[in-house]
């Protein structure tokens, strides 16, 4: 018996839903900007040059072999990022070519994590976008900071960290949300400092490959991040390149399950008669090459399986998969500025936390990872 699915349909709008699907249908509308002006805890470091925050954007120097590749978001999203760029070998380290050579692409890097204890799914729900896009903004200046509390009971004993020579915002809600305020900061105060999100790596990819269609059809895997997100995103970035419309559907696939058959069962249940022209996989756990074994089987004419399922895909149907995306995207521009350490040895990784302060409302601690330190209610 096949899984019921719930289904929700919006037009350009972010719903709460705790449903096994998520169905979007987006069409003639202009992508409407996230804010103007940015969050006021942003436009107080622009326009206040006398604060240590200005100081540290305005003069940041990016171009640093030394510094290190941040990620920053939630506890699980952090660790599963920072696990996949530190196993990536698909480039060969002297030439850059896209071979692998038994040499891990970022060897000699130090990965640093900053791992954040609220739900940002929560505050989306909760219409707490504000918060979302200021926590957004502390957690990029903390990768940029050198220091860090030791305890959170010794205010005096600080710490030094690396500094960020990259970040990864590993949330998809703080893509959404909060990307336009770090933006806004970079551009005002002439900060290079590159900043890659997994997210819009692949919706990128997808709506480039997509171009000249009047309609994208797009599945989304995404983990544990709110899928509802995925297609009013979808939809703005989509409409620069002058796709019209967007149909976009999310579920989360039990695991255990054939990733790929999964999914198209759910698609199949919907009724909808668009075949997908591509799935974006932002679910670091999913096993690519089960989803690569079935693409194939399903797409050749000699299996029985293609009879069930090659209906319910396009002839140029693709998998984007934010794994490979934003390992690749890491190496090219550590590559592109000559700003790796290439130092002979394993990358490292190294846990900070961001928790809040009790003695201050809405200040945030960032400490190395120690579970003692981990707030009560996670």
């Amino acid at each position: 018996m096949k899984k019921k699915v719930t289904v929700s349909v919006i037009v350009v709008a972010v719903l709460a839903a705790a449903a096994v699907g998520v169905f979007f249908l987006l069409k003639g509308r202009k992508p409407v900007a996230l804010a103007e002006p940015p969050v006021p805890y942003v436009s107080e470091i622009i326009n206040d040059n006398n604060s240590s925050a200005h100081r540290l954007v305005s003069a940041y120097e990016p171009l640093d072999a030394s510094k290190a590749i941040f990620v920053v978001g939630s506890r699980r999203r952090t660790g599963e990022l920072a696990s996949a760029l530190i196993e990536s070998d698909s480039f060969d380290n002297v030439d850059g070519s896209a071979n692998p050579d038994g040499l891990k692409d970022l060897a000699g890097e130090t990965i640093c994590t900053v791992t954040n204890f609220t739900s940002f799914g929560e505050m989306v729900r909760d219409g707490r976008l504000q918060d979302l896009r200021e926590l957004t903004a502390r957690n990029v200046l903390s990768a940029m900071d050198t220091l860090c509390y030791v305890s959170p009971y010794d205010r005096s004993g600080m710490g030094k960290k690396p500094q960020a020579k990259l970040i990864v915002l590993g949330s998809a809600c703080m893509t959404q949300y909060g990307r336009y305020d770090i933006d806004s900061l970079f551009s005002a105060l002439n900060c290079k400092l590159p900043v890659l999100s997994p997210m819009q790596l692949i919706v990128d990819e997808a709506v480039e490959i997509s171009k000249g269609k009047k309609i994208l059809t797009a599945g989304v895997l995404a983990g544990n991040a709110p899928v509802e997100l995925y297609g009013p995103y979808i939809k703005a970035r989509a409409a620069k390149v002058g796709i019209d419309s967007v149909l976009c559907v999310g579920f989360k696939v039990p695991e255990g399950e054939d990733p790929l058959l999964s999914f198209l069962d759910r698609y199949s249940e919907l009724g909808i008669n668009r075949p997908l022209d591509v799935i974006l996989v932002d679910d670091l756990k999913v096993d690519l090459s089960i989803f690569n074994e079935s693409l194939q089987r399903i797409t050749s004419v000699m299996n029985a399986e293609s009879l069930t399922y090659g209906n319910l895909i396009a002839p140029n149907f693709r998998i984007v998969d934010s794994r490979s995306r934003i390992c690749n995207a890491v190496y090219s521009i550590l590559r592109q500025r000559n700003i790796f350490t290439h130092q002979i040895s394993q990358p490292r990784q190294l846990d900070f936390m961001l928790i809040p302060r009790e003695d201050r409302e809405k200040e945030l601690m960032l400490l190395q990872f120690n579970e003692r330190y981990i707030p009560k209610n996670n």
